[in-house]
Order: C-alpha cells, then structure tokens, then sequence
C-alpha cells in the first residue's frame, strides 16, 4: 500500500524532518527520564521516611520507559521491513514509502533543491525563448507592411489617382501606397465621393481577401493585431460588417445619440477601412460593456500596442470616441 512518496521536494522534507524529530525524542526523552530518576532516588536518599519501594517502582517503570523511546526507531524500521513483505511495490524511493523513508537525508534534499533550481532555470530560459520568438514575430509583421506598401508602390504611378474601379491597387475607392490610405474627398452632392455606396456584394469573387468587405490590406492589418493579442493571451474578434452600406450607416445616424454615428457618407466602415472590435479579459471570456483598463486587460493591451500594426482609435469628433472603433493611422483622402 502506498502511503507517501518521494516524488516532490515537498514530500521528502516532511520525511526528513519526522526523521529528525523521531531521532531527537529518541535522545532527548530518555535523558530526561533518567535525570528524573535520579533526583527521585538522591531525594529518596535524603528523605528517610519515604517509601523505598515506591521509589524503586517508579524508577523502574522510568527507566523502562526511556529504553522503550530510545527503541522507537529500531521499532518503526522493524514494522516498516514488516510492511515492504506485503507491499508489490519496487525498490524505487519514489514509489515505495519503505524505500522513501529510509532513503531519505540531507544529501537527497539537497539534489533535489538542485534539480529544482535546474528545472525552474530552464523554464525561465524557456520563456526568454519564447519573448524573443514573439519579438521576431513582431519585426516580421512590420517587414509584411513595408513589403506590401513597397509593391504597391511599384505598381503605381504616382500620388494623383484616377476614379479607374478597375484599378488592381483600388478597393471601393481606397488606395494603399507606402503604408498610407487615401479614400476620396467627401463632396456634398457627389454620391460618388460617399462612403457605403459600392461595398461588394460578393467580397471573394471580387478580388478580397475576406468575406466581409474589408479592404485588403486594413483586413491583413487586422489579423495581425489579433494574432498579436492572442500571442499575449487574449483574443480579439472583428465585427463581420467589414464594408457598411450607405442605407446602414444612414439608420445608425437617425437612431444613435446626435455625434454618435458618423453621417451617412462620410464613415470610415463604408470605405472598409474601419472596424468595431470586441475585446476579452483572457483568451476566452468577452469584456463587458463597463470594461475599464483594469477590468479588461486586453482592452488594454490593444490599445497600448495598435500603433506597432499601423492602427488606432480615433476621435470620432473633438469631444467623442469609441474604444472599440478601430483604423489606420495613416489615412488622407484625395
């Protein structure tokens, strides 16, 4: 039967300190016993009216007794030897509680405490590893950028761009060059410059890279922030309105608080170059709509950290923002 095994520091201390003090009582009692019955007889001696036989007996039983603590030990292993004969268990101090209790010293703790400081420092090592994996991830997410800014800017053929809808560099209006967005110059009367007039109606058979709408290289932008969060430990989602219809943003305008909601034509989601994200305390569990900074540290961490992924949260207007409305941060219009 197995009571108690060697398989943790933890274990073979305990072990070894019920050793100690079983050792301890072994010495320390019985010479407390006999200078008890020392004084007893040398009173005795003293005293002639006691009772030399009471004397005698108790000594005796003393004395009795202090051989019988002094034995504790020797008994203990004898009972133990007792208990390995029925035990199927092997010789390995780490299964065996017979084998633990007497391999168990100051020697084997100490290579225990040294094969502790050994595993805690490869695991630290470990995690040094894994930061400096994480960190070349990073530099390879930002070298991804330059390198799709850089061919598109082969691709083009300047900074002044036609309305051309065929355009390979152009989608629903936006172009990226050198990192930069440029959506068109909203003009009063000119549907043609308004956001949510030409999101796709099939992304996937027209040249995006997502289901929703998404300008290529925001939504690329995107995934690499969320696969920087979970790297960190928390998940990130996208809302899936990559591309807002005009007809849509126009109901949030009539419906939200006045500077709420963008006015029809002039969201950034209409051009999908905009996204509502939802953010989460850990990797599995969403931020409430009273989050904070402390109560939803992924919040927190995207926010701190956007800017390294070419994006941020903007003020909507001079007194409003929304933390969860995200873009680049290099956008002009044209």
């Amino acid at each position: 039967m197995q009571i108690l095994f060697c398989d943790t520091l933890l274990s073979v201390r305990l072990i070894y300190y019920l050793k100690v003090a079983i050792n301890l009582l072994r010495f320390i009692v019985p010479i407390l016993l006999i200078i008890k019955v020392t004084l007893d007889v040398y009173k005795g001696i003293l005293n002639a009216n006691d009772d030399k036989g009471v004397i005698l007996k108790k000594s005796s039983s003393r004395i009795i007794a202090a051989i019988i603590i002094f034995l504790v030990p020797t008994l203990i292993g004898v009972l133990f030897s007792f208990m390995g004969t029925f035990s199927n268990e092997d010789d390995n101090y780490q299964n065996n509680f017979l084998s633990c209790y007497n391999k168990v010293d100051s020697t084997l703790i100490e290579a225990l405490v040294n094969d502790e400081d050994a595993r805690l420092t490869s695991e630290e090592n470990e995690r040094l590893k894994q930061s400096l994996v994480n960190y070349a991830n990073y530099e390879a997410y930002q070298k991804s950028i330059q390198e799709n800014a850089n061919k598109v800017n082969e691709t083009s053929t300047g900074s002044t761009y036609s309305s051309n809808l065929t355009d390979t560099n152009k989608q629903n209006g936006v172009y990226v060059q050198n990192g930069v967005f440029y959506k068109p110059k909203y003009v009063s009367g000119n549907p043609s410059t308004y956001s949510g007039k030409n999101c796709p109606s099939n992304p996937l058979s027209q040249g995006y890279n997502n289901k929703y709408g998404y300008n290529n290289y925001f939504y690329n932008m995107l995934q690499q922030l969320i696969e920087g969060a979970k790297k960190a430990g928390y998940n990130l989602s996208i809302s899936s309105q990559g591309c807002r219809s005009y007809a849509t943003q126009e109901s949030y305008y009539k419906s939200m608080e006045k500077g709420r909601a963008a006015s029809p034509g002039r969201s950034n989601h209409g051009w999908g170059i905009a996204s509502d994200v939802t953010f989460y305390k850990n990797a599995s569990s969403k931020c409430g709509s009273s989050r904070t900074r402390t109560n939803c540290p992924g919040m927190a961490w995207v926010h701190d950290h956007a800017k390294d992924y070419g994006l941020h949260f903007p003020l909507l207007n001079a007194s409003y923002k929304e933390d969860w409305h995200i873009e680049p941060i290099n956008l002009k219009t044209y």
